[in-house]
């Protein structure tokens, strides 16, 4: 078993609309390991995007607990969270959210920058793109890549500061079945090689498989599945 990433416990979340409240997530449960894979499963709406905003920082949690690196969450200023979130943790949506008027290599280079990295993350970008298979189109805008180029730029963005954990949102969602494969064996690849820590959701039982622990979230409750 190695080193504990991310500890949440007992997380609740609920929604007002007027006087009709939603609560999402009901005490929610969860250990994320070094070098682990989990999958979170569940049907739109479910609360998936809700939980793994929560376990990034980008959302705070009605209450409950949750740990990053051993840092309770709740302790922790806004500038400090902000850095931890940067330095520690990275993020890959089903929408790219990459910026039009910057290249690819650009758009993967913001984090460090922001990050002011001392080092020179020109290197590190470049060796991630030719891990993806991107070494040739690193001066394209996202306008001239592919969807599923576009993904993996992304995901490429997420690694450059090197995470403790890498979460990703329902990341095939908009990708045709031969592109999803190629993402999700991204994944796997990166996995493997860097030993990231990776949570994952999707409604994709295919996608689902590649966890070392797979959960489905349902009701507000996750349980193993």
């Amino acid at each position: 078993m190695g080193q504990v990433i991310i500890k949440a416990d007992q997380i609740y979340k609920t929604y007002s609309n007027g006087k009709r409240k939603l609560e999402v997530l009901s005490g929610i449960d969860l250990t994320v390991n070094s070098g682990n894979i989990i999958t979170i499963m569940g049907q739109s709406g479910a609360g998936k995007s809700t939980l793994l905003n929560i376990l990034g920082t980008l959302d705070k949690p009605d209450s409950g607990i949750l740990e990053i690196n051993n840092i309770k969450i709740e302790t922790l200023l806004e500038d400090e969270l902000a850095e931890l979130r940067n330095r520690h943790i990275g993020f890959v949506f089903q929408f790219h959210h990459l910026l039009p008027e910057f290249t690819a290599l650009e758009n993967i280079l913001l984090p460090a920058w922001i990050k002011n990295d001392q080092q020179n993350p020109i290197d590190r970008g470049l060796e991630l793109l030719e891990t993806v298979g991107l070494t040739e189109r690193k001066d394209h805008l996202p306008s001239e890549l592919s969807g599923g180029e576009r993904l993996r730029t992304a995901v490429v963005r997420a690694l450059i500061n090197r995470p403790r954990i890498l979460l990703a949102d329902e990341p095939t969602g908009n990708l045709d079945m031969n592109n999803a494969r190629k993402l999700i064996d991204l994944l796997v690849q990166i996995n493997r090689d860097f030993s990231q820590s990776i949570v994952l959701t999707t409604h994709n039982p295919e996608v689902a498989e590649i966890g070392h622990f797979k959960y489905e979230l349902k009701a507000g409750q996750l349980k193993a599945a």
